[in-house]
Order: structure tokens, then C-alpha cells, then sequence
């Protein structure tokens, strides 16, 4: 059985052609609206591992060592 349209062909083909051209950009927002705050918190937790990691590098006390020798001629 086939089903005959009531658009013409020239009419029909740019129609499609808008409804995938707006489906593409919907897509594309969709996918914006999900990604643009995924990426902002993953942004704003590497810098916060990155300054944990600084303040570690801070916190860490330097000291220098005196080697005192004692040898026998000096007694």
C-alpha cells in the first residue's frame, strides 16, 4: 500500500531539510545546557585539588642538618 503526500517534492525536501538543520541544534543545545556546568564544577574541583596540593608543598618543613664529627685526634 502506499501512501501518496499531499506536499509536492520541492515544497516536502526543504521541509526536511529544516527539520533536520533544528533537530541538529537542539541536539547541540541539549547537549551545551548538560556540559557547560559539568565542565565549571570540574574546573573549580581540579583548582581546588590544585591548591590543596600547594598548601601541602607550604606546610612542609625545611631543615638543614649539621654533620658534627668527632674524631679521635681531638681528644
Amino acid at each position: 500500500m502506499r501512501v501518496s503526500s499531499n506536499l509536492p517534492k520541492f515544497i516536502a525536501i526543504p521541509i526536511l531539510l529544516m527539520i533536520v538543520v533544528t533537530s541538529v541544534v537542539l541536539l547541540s543545545v541539549a547537549f551545551a545546557i548538560l556540559l557547560i556546568p559539568m565542565a565549571i564544577v570540574g574546573f573549580k574541583f581540579w583548582r581546588m585539588i590544585r591548591l590543596a596540593q600547594t598548601q601541602q608543598n607550604v606546610d612542609v618543613i625545611e631543615t638543614q642538618y649539621t654533620v658534627i664529627e668527632k674524631r679521635d685526634d681531638d681528644l
